[in-house]
Formats: structure tokens, sequence, C-alpha cells
């Protein structure tokens, strides 16, 4: 069942789906037929709705609540989360920042919002539409983790290496260290030039991952997980020098991970 949906109560801008910000982007009516809107963001207001989303971290195998782990990059800002014509801006940023959850000197800064605590369900049909940044060493993604605080599972709907013009989807699970993960890449620089939709349907053991409306790739069996789960978008900067290493000089900042809405539906 869906908890804290965020979709009653007085109204506010950014609850306005009415906003027409024309890039494009339509949900599936084959995919949608028959469910109900559980939760949605169209991001029409001047400010993050803070009965919806967070900005800090709650996660196992998190370092802070700003910061995810060495894999990352980059130190997790308020000011890093921007709304602006109808649409999230999550920045990347190369100003080194001083952290204090964890205390640290970072050389990148992102933006983070979670779902946790506010909207969670298990199973449905969960999409974005979203242009990707370009550049070496970005890593942003739209990924589901457990509201019960385990890891794994996590679903990666859309989590893009801009270092290796990557995009992965699919699902970790397993135990830690003995992770298993069910992996989907398409390559090419189509993510960061223009408006798409990246979207998972979660059912009882099936998962099927869509990019405008079209199936890309799918998990079933066992491994498909039954716990509720909430959303997260970030604009990470990648670290580890494999899947071609964290920015350099020819990486632009800042730069901005950008959502036009959020929907889930079950």
């Amino acid at each position: 069942m869906a908890a804290a949906l965020g979709v009653s109560g007085p109204a506010r801008a950014d609850d306005d789906a009415s906003v027409d910000t024309n890039r494009g982007c339509r949900p599936n009516p084959d995919i949608t037929a028959g469910m109900r809107p559980t939760f949605r963001d169209e991001f029409g207001g001047r400010s993050l709705n803070e009965a919806k989303w967070s900005t800090v971290m709650d996660f196992p195998g998190r370092a802070g609540g700003h910061y995810h782990n060495t894999s990352y990059g980059s130190y997790a800002l308020d000011e890093n989360v921007v709304l602006k014509r109808g649409q999230l801006n999550l920045i990347a940023n190369d100003e080194p920042v001083t952290g204090t959850d964890p205390v640290g000197e970072f050389d990148y800064s992102e933006g983070f919002i979670s779902s946790h605590d506010k909207f969670f369900q298990r199973y449905g049909y969960w999409e974005i539409c979203a242009k990707f940044p370009a550049g070496k060493g970005l890593w942003p993604a739209f990924w589901l983790v457990p509201q019960d605080r385990s890891w794994p599972p996590e679903i990666d709907v859309a989590e893009w290496f801009g270092s290796i013009e990557g995009m992965h989807s699919g699902l970790a699970t397993g135990n830690w260290p003995d992770v298993r993960w069910d992996s989907h890449w398409s390559y090419g620089d189509t993510p960061t030039t223009g408006w798409h939709t990246y979207s998972v349907l979660w059912e009882p053991d099936r998962l099927v991952f869509f990019t405008d409306g079209s199936p890309t790739y799918e998990v079933t069996g066992e491994v498909v997980p039954d716990k509720e789960m909430y959303v997260i978008l970030n604009s990470g900067t990648w670290a580890p020098d494999h899947r071609g290493g964290p920015p350099d000089e020819t990486t632009i900042f800042p730069n901005a991970f950008e959502v036009d809405y959020v929907r889930v539906y079950q």
C-alpha cells in the first residue's frame, strides 16, 4: 500500500498538473490503463515541496546525511536543488565543499532529493520525464530503495554514466557483500540531447524497464523485491577510475540533471 501520498490537502503551486512545459513527455496509456495515480510532482512551484521530499540521505552504506560513499566525488547541498520554469534542476558543481555531515573536504557538489518517510509503496509504475547532463564523470540517477532502510535490493530505473555515455537500468539483490546485479546497458548521447521518459513497471516477480514507453529490459522470478520502496533523484559525480573515471577539465560545470515530473501509479 502507498503511504504519505502527498496528493491531498491544500493546493500548492507545485501540485499544479496544468503546467505546460511542452517537453514532449507523455505517460504511456497502455501501461497505466486501469491504474490510479498515487504520487506526482510536476515541479511547478518556486521551491521543493517538503511534504513530498527530503534532501537528507537515509539508507545503508551512506557516509553521512549528505554524502553517499567513496564511489562518489560529490557532497549534497540543498542549494543545488533548484526549481525553475516548471522543472527540477539537480545541479552538479565543481566548487569545493567543506562538509559537516559527514565532516570532510569534497571536490564536487550535487543535488539530492528523496521521498523516504514521505512516499513509498510496493509495486506499481514509476516514471520520470528527464534530460541528463553530458560530461565526463557525471553520475545522475533515478532509483528506488527500501523504506525499511535495508540494502539490497535497489532498483536503478535510469542511472547515467557520463564518462562512457552509458545508461544503466537494473536490479541489485542478495546480501552484502554478495550482491547480484541484473543489468541492462545502452550507449550513446541520446539521454543528453532531449527529453525522454524513463520508467519501471514493478509487479510480483516481474520488473519491466521502459524508455519512452518501449520496453528495454525485464527481470523475473523471486529476485524481484516485494517490500515498499521510495524514490531517489540525484546528480552525483563518479569517483573511481573505472567506468571512465571522475570529471576532468573537459567537464562543464555547473550542469544539471533536469526533471520535468515524477509520477507513480498503483
